[in-house]
């Protein structure tokens, strides 16, 4: 390897601002290159693109919404995770350039839910799989240049988690091992194991009773985490009959309801409603879709169809809104990180 630099000689040059203003940022991983781009509305003009290593699987807020976390490694032999800043400058109330101000080699990361990143006492932390850790990253400000304190827990087995921080515990579901692992925040020693959760995937929180539902392979498993509820198992919810498969993922709808959708092709949603005494879930038919959301305010749900048809639906009973045609369709396999 050749280093070849030119230095000349010049004098004094006029500084640019490159402060803009933008009512929103977007920020899309873009894996045909390996970048995070950067989009201000209400124009929708891309502002760059920050590159990072391919195949990203995750891009997730900080706690305080400084920094973005993209994770990739889906069938990598070396992950890691690059912190990005979102470019917000506080003290002007504007927006810069992203830039990535840290890059972290981690054993297959995780533990980010609903594009936020998974905390432990209000910091960010980051699960990583392949070594079974949760590592808390103990700094409010991460740059380049200072040391980056951690802390960190160490789980049952290496598995993929499903992670919730309780009032005073952690809980942390095991896909493969089948149980929830609760350690107490203080000591980072494990409390109690709730088990008989085979193929345990997908988990949501119903934030006025504090319980926590995890997603197993014939039921849900209802968790507890506060006062007298605390890390004990509550109940267990059936799927409906003859309808396939279980929960994969949930997102929150209007006021405590909470919707779930099943792995695969599969054209049905299930509907929970965690203000009810009695949990039971309920079907809604929809075309086969290959992706499903709600808004943050679950005022609309949003299922993206096979057909690249965009049915939004309304976040309370699922009732139909209206539908827009957005795509040719979607053919052939498409995994996560596309």
């Amino acid at each position: 390897m050749i280093s070849f630099n030119l230095a000349y000689g010049h004098g004094a040059v006029q500084r640019a601002s490159e402060l803009t203003d933008s009512d929103i940022r977007l920020f899309v991983a873009d894996n045909m290159d390996g970048s995070v781009v950067t989009i201000d509305f209400p124009d929708g003009k891309i502002i760059n693109r920050v590159s990072t290593p391919p195949s990203i699987m995750i891009l997730a807020f900080s706690k305080n919404k400084q920094y973005i976390y993209a994770m990739r490694g889906r069938d990598t032999d070396q992950d890691v995770v690059s912190i990005i800043t979102t470019g917000f400058d506080p003290e002007h109330n504007q927006f810069r350039k992203p830039h990535v101000v840290r890059t972290i080699a981690a054993d297959t990361p995780g533990g980010p839910r609903d594009g936020k990143m998974a905390t432990v006492g209000g910091y960010d932390a980051i699960l990583t799989e392949g070594n079974a850790e949760i590592v808390v990253l103990m700094s409010e400000i991460i740059d380049g240049f200072s040391e980056l304190k951690t802390r960190r827990y160490k789980l049952a087995a290496p598995d993929h988690y499903h992670y919730l921080e309780g009032e005073t515990y952690l809980y942390i579901g095991h896909l493969f091992n089948g149980f929830v692992q609760v350690l107490d925040r203080s000591s980072g020693e494990e409390v109690t194991r709730i088990g008989k959760c085979p193929m345990l995937h997908g988990m949501t929180q119903d934030e006025e009773s504090g319980r926590l539902f995890f997603s197993c392979a014939t039921e849900v498993v209802v968790v507890g985490t506060l006062g007298e509820e605390k890390a004990k198992e509550i109940s267990r919810i059936p799927y409906p009959t003859n309808t396939g498969r279980g929960c994969a993922a949930f997102f929150k709808g209007k006021e405590r309801v909470q919707w779930c959708y099943t792995e695969g092709i599969i054209p049905r949603l299930y509907r929970l409603d965690t203000s009810r005494d009695i949990y039971k879930f309920e079907t809604l038919p929809v075309e086969p879709s290959i992706r499903q959301n709600a808004t943050q305010d679950g005022k609309y749900l949003m299922v993206l169809s096979k057909q690249g048809v965009l049915y939004l639906l309304d976040g309370l009973d699922g009732s139909f809104i209206r539908k827009i045609k957005i795509s040719e369709p979607f053919l052939g396999d498409w995994f996560e990180d596309v």
